[in-house]
């Protein structure tokens, strides 16, 4: 399902990696500033590769020797990040809808689908909150709505129950 063999660099990080999942969890451990979170920006389409090739879902969408490079948008992958990256000018509401109106679903229906899934995980009380009002374990729970909303094949997890209390966890899972 995701396989990247070739050299991650964003800003003054650069390491090698080779990494081949199929239909699994994985999990990816390491001490800070050893590339976790680069890499799955990488993989997420949000910073391209310095060398090498990364194929998603059987499609090759990062090869700089080939300048080919596949937008974000289009790699039907979802992403928590550690920090939630909301967007503050924006509700939570629209934060949950925004992939799907990036790939073309009309806003009244984007909106539907991402209140339906903000009550899945109990935060559709604050769908009307801008992004800047929710707590750390709404902001993340609206966070993890958005990455899964637009039913992607695969789904990156930054340290995604980091803000989630202890009793919400197991809900969350």
């Amino acid at each position: 399902m995701i396989s990247l063999h070739g050299t991650v660099e964003v800003g003054n990080f650069s390491r090698e990696f080779t990494i081949d999942v199929g239909n699994e969890i994985v999990g990816m451990f390491g001490t800070n500033g050893s590339g976790k979170t680069s890499v799955l920006r990488t993989i997420a389409g949000l910073c391209p590769l310095g060398r090498g090739k990364l194929n998603v879902n059987g499609e090759l969408v990062d090869a700089p020797a080939e300048h080919l490079f596949v937008q974000p948008e289009l790699r039907h992958i979802g992403m928590v990040f550690q920090d939630h990256s909301l967007f503050p000018f924006m509700s939570a509401i629209d934060n949950a809808a925004f992939p799907l109106q990036m790939r073309g679903v009309k806003r009244i229906a984007a909106r539907k689908l991402a209140a339906e899934m903000l009550e899945q995980f109990g935060v559709a009380d604050v769908g009307q909150q801008m992004a800047p009002t929710l707590s750390g374990g709404q902001s993340q729970r609206v966070a993890i709505v958005r990455a899964l909303i637009g039913s992607p094949k695969a789904v990156l997890l930054d340290e995604p129950l980091s803000a989630i209390d202890d009793e919400s966890r197991d809900g969350v899972r």
